[in-house]
Parts: structure tokens; C-alpha cells; sequence
């Protein structure tokens, strides 16, 4: 891991792609202040040092139910995150918008979140009963479905979510 300032972030050698999977959760950052500024102000600073730097493509990690007027403030932060990205100018904007994400976070150093294991062992049992759209999704599946739409889909801004996001 390295520690990263991110309203100083330093000037990136010529790129042609920026794929940017900032996030935390509102009980990690511990408070909203700190929410907004990993994932809003973190992720723009990325974008803006990668546009400097060449990229045309972004490829992003957002939420379902990202709305920048929303009543909800993390669906707001999203929101006026993908906002403010399309703001940029990439000529293709890639933005996934999964459900719960699922995966190991131990190497990312992050606590346990109470009722998770037993929340996605719950969600993998009724998969077949859950619209597409809600089901749990693997973080190496929007990965994957991120990586591909930003180097083989069309110009212009993509929004992937549920199905879009599953593999197989």
C-alpha cells in the first residue's frame, strides 16, 4: 500500500486509459466530511491528473442509485461524482454502478463489517430469486466488465450495472 495525498497528487507520465476504484463506506471514513473526500473529491483529483496526462478513457466505480439530487448522501456523492467526471471531457466514460460488492478486503487492511459474510451467503442462496440488478457482485466481475467496456465499447458516457456486471 502506498499513502497517497490527494489534493497533491503528482503528474502522471503520458497515459491513455485511467480506471479509478476509490470507495469507502461512511462508518470507515467516519463521518461525511471524510466520505466526500475519498470519494468525490479522491476520485476527481485522479481523473483530473490522468486528463493531464493524456487519458481519453476513464473507467470508474460508482454505486446503483448514484443520483446527484438525491435525498441520500452517499447516492448524492456518487451522483455528483459522475457528474462531474462526464464534466472532463474523456471521449469514452465508463461508469460501473454495482449492487453490494463482494470480495476479500483483508488485503486492503479493512475491518470486518458485522452481518457482511452472513449478509452474502444470504444473497448467494436467493441469487435466483433477486432482479439482476440487486444481486451481490464479485469486485474482480466489475473489474472485468469495467476493463472491457472502456477498451471495446463505444465513445461517449456507459453505465453498467446489474447484468452488465455478472459474469456469465
Amino acid at each position: 500500500m502506498h499513502a497517497v495525498d490527494f489534493s497533491a497528487l503528482p503528474s502522471l507520465p503520458p497515459v491513455d486509459d485511467v480506471y479509478i476504484a476509490l470507495g469507502t463506506t461512511m462508518a470507515a471514513a467516519g463521518g461525511q466530511n471524510a466520505f466526500r473526500a475519498i470519494d468525490y473529491s479522491a476520485v476527481l483529483a485522479t481523473a483530473q491528473v490522468a486528463r493531464r496526462a493524456g487519458a481519453t478513457r476513464c473507467g470508474v466505480v460508482s454505486a446503483m442509485g448514484a443520483d446527484p439530487q438525491s435525498r441520500i448522501f452517499y447516492s448524492r456523492i456518487k451522483g455528483e461524482m459522475e457528474r462531474d467526471l462526464q464534466a472532463l471531457g474523456f471521449s469514452t466514460l465508463v461508469i460501473a454502478r454495482p449492487s453490494v460488492l463482494a470480495g476479500n478486503r483483508q488485503p486492503l487492511h479493512q475491518t470486518p463489517r458485522r452481518g457482511e459474510s452472513l449478509s452474502l451467503a444470504l444473497l448467494q442462496w436467493l441469487r435466483p430469486l433477486i432482479p439482476a440488478n440487486y444481486r451481490a457482485v464479485a469486485a474482480r466481475d466489475v473489474a472485468h466488465a469495467l476493463v472491457h467496456a472502456v477498451r471495446h465499447g463505444p465513445s461517449g458516457v456507459q453505465v453498467l450495472s446489474g447484468r452488465a456486471l455478472q459474469s456469465g
